[in-house]
């Protein structure tokens, strides 16, 4: 059994993502990233299995696919931004409010101009200003 970070705000493209980018960020996020000895992670790799970032549908928003069991959230936006984001010229912005039910944590994850940092804060003031999202009942 596991835990499931929600993500409530996507991150905002300085301008829509190129087609083939989309479609290659959405054939990245379909993978499953392990290596040689069957497992995820590593200097200069990708954390977990499974990226569960993922472009909108204009193009516009990087946003949480809202599938369970997300982990390692900042690290996987670093990893994106270093891999595709910045080589392709793009900037990633914005700030999405976090939680994590099982531990009673939260905070604020946040980007500005490709660069990730995280701060925390009570899960009881985020869910009050920005809401919550029902994982299993998917809304």
């Amino acid at each position: 059994m596991g835990f499931s970070t929600v993500y409530l705000r996507p991150f905002h493209f300085d301008r829509p993502l190129d087609p083939q980018h989309a479609a290659s960020l959405r054939e990245f996020h379909e993978t499953e990233h392990e290596y040689d000895d069957g497992n995820p992670g590593g200097e200069g790799m990708p954390p977990t299995y499974y990226c569960q970032w993922i472009p909108s549908a204009d193009g516009r928003q990087l946003e949480w696919d809202k599938n369970e069991k997300f982990y390692f959230g900042k690290e996987w936006l670093e990893y994106l931004i270093q891999r595709f984001i910045a080589p392709w010229g793009y900037q990633l912005n914005g700030a999405s409010p976090w939680y994590i039910d099982e531990f009673e944590a939260a905070g604020i994850l946040m980007v500005t101009d490709n660069v990730v940092s995280d701060e925390d804060r009570d899960i009881g003031s985020v869910k009050r200003e920005f809401g919550e999202f029902d994982i299993y009942g998917m809304g």
